[in-house]
């Protein structure tokens, strides 16, 4: 049995390899370990396609619903909170990245992109100005840093025996949530995807950020205990800052 379990886990520590007909990629780390010092890493990928392709990578959340407030002037004078608007089947994060800009690879790379992401999104109430709020909606996530479209840094390496190297390095944001995230690789060709497979990878509280969070779903009242413990402690200390500047 502890055989078992050694084996078991050297196998999540290794970086995840998965193969598809015409494509092999590896991911690493499959698991993303947010610690108290996490700020934002990297991913690793390297793999294979059919020869002739380029490249698309994905790192996709899961779905959600997201309601924002949408401002608007009332009498043409003050700046108020107006309609509450939902957003529907968003990702929690979309970031891209591809050998080539995705708007020369024809009708995959437009449905690959931001805007393809942005033509399953819902709107309710249905009557919203879809063609005004959407490229918002995409503006606000990228400046949060949780979607992103670049093109170039999918690296292609020498052909051979019909198959075609690629390593890129995927930045994540220092804003990622714990949750489940995929990997989405795409070899297209002629407009359209050849090859395509996913990998899932982990993100997980670690350390203090891990300890707080049980401490505050798990044992609320002693969470509530500590934040009125160091509110208190806080107060005292910036008391004492400001005894000490007016005594001289």
């Amino acid at each position: 049995m502890k055989h078992a379990i050694v084996i078991f886990l050297l196998f999540v520590a290794l970086p995840a390899t998965v193969w598809a007909s015409d494509l092999e990629c590896t991911v690493s780390p499959g698991i993303i370990d947010i610690g108290a010092t996490y700020n934002g890493t990297s991913l690793a990928i390297d793999g294979q396609v059919p020869e002739g392709s380029q490249v698309v990578v994905r790192l996709v959340g899961q779905a959600q619903n997201v309601a924002l407030k949408q401002k608007g002037k009332v009498f043409g004078l003050l700046w108020m909170n107006m309609n509450t608007l939902h957003f529907a089947n968003v990702p929690s994060v979309c970031l891209i990245d591809a050998s080539a800009p995705l708007q020369t690879l024809g009708a995959a790379g437009g449905s690959l992109g931001l805007d393809g992401l942005a033509g399953k999104i819902t709107i309710d109430p249905a009557d919203a100005d879809r063609s005004m709020l959407l490229p918002e909606f995409l503006r606000l996530k990228s400046q949060e840093g949780l979607y992103r479209e670049n093109a170039g840094g999918v690296k292609l390496g020498q052909a051979k025996d019909g198959r075609q190297p690629f390593s890129v390095r995927l930045p994540v944001p220092s804003r990622l949530s714990p949750g489940s995230y995929t990997v989405e690789i795409y070899a297209v060709k002629d407009g359209a995807v050849e090859a395509q497979v996913s990998q899932a990878v982990e993100a997980r509280l670690t350390g203090a950020p891990a300890f707080l969070a049980d401490l505050a779903f798990n044992h609320a009242a002693w969470y509530g205990v500590l934040a009125s413990i160091i509110a208190i402690l806080g107060g005292l200390g910036i008391g004492l800052v400001f005894q000490s500047k007016g005594a001289h």
